[in-house]
């Protein structure tokens, strides 16, 4: 039996003597506290996830197209290749937005999308570092190498599914919260394109840039 079911049972039998109507309503109003907490735990467990492992960081389109994972067939590795891709952001800006097209595929970046790379990942380096294991803001994040990105579901990635939309997760070392990558399905091909990404707003800054460290 479960934490949730068990709480459930315990909050029935300490109830079930009550029988005026104030005391029913005190137990439904329980047992609904306690249907939520179930609910909004359920919703939070990871179901999948798959780690991806790099002997290097792809620095050009072609680079990019030579890893396994640009088959696109795996949204998962889809979301690892967008990680990899940001990574090279501040070394060279023309080269992200083309590997960034590529795993966009129908849908190429629109002016709007690249102008919030330049306000969010400009002269932070370091941001999209973060994605790698080993990595942490007191040590820089600095990566451990090979380069291995985790990417897991949760419960509810597949709720838009049937409309070809898959929502899939990574985890930041500088960010209390998870990061979400939303992709879609080109139904005539099987491949899995970014539809949007939520990974650039601002983490914790590396312990050599902090005045306070």
């Amino acid at each position: 039996m479960g934490l949730f079911d068990k709480l459930i049972n315990q909050a029935e039998s300490s109830l079930s003597n009550m029988v005026s109507s104030e005391g029913r309503k005190m137990a439904n109003s329980v047992r609904q506290g306690v249907d939520k907490l179930a609910n909004q735990a359920i919703k939070n467990v990871k179901t999948k996830k798959e780690t991806f492992t790099f002997q290097k960081l792809p620095e050009s389109v072609d680079e990019l197209k030579a890893l396994p994972q640009a088959s696109l067939k795996d949204p998962f590795g889809v979301v690892a290749l967008v990680i990899l891709a940001l990574n090279q952001y501040n070394k060279d800006v023309d080269k992200t937005i083309a590997m960034m097209n590529y795993l966009k595929g129908p849908s190429p970046m629109m002016g709007m999308e690249i102008s919030k790379l330049k306000d969010q990942l400009a002269g932070k380096d370091y941001l999209m570092r973060s994605y790698f294991e080993g990595t942490t803001p007191e040590n820089n994040y600095k990566p451990a190498e090979p380069y291995k990105i985790t990417v897991f579901d949760h419960s509810d990635s597949y709720d838009n599914e049937k409309s070809g939309y898959v929502t899939l997760w990574v985890r930041s070392s500088g960010a209390d919260s998870d990061r979400q990558v939303r992709l879609r399905k080109k139904q005539s091909t099987g491949e899995w394109f970014l539809n949007e990404e939520y990974l650039t707003p601002g983490i914790r800054i590396p312990k050599e840039q902090d005045p306070w460290a």
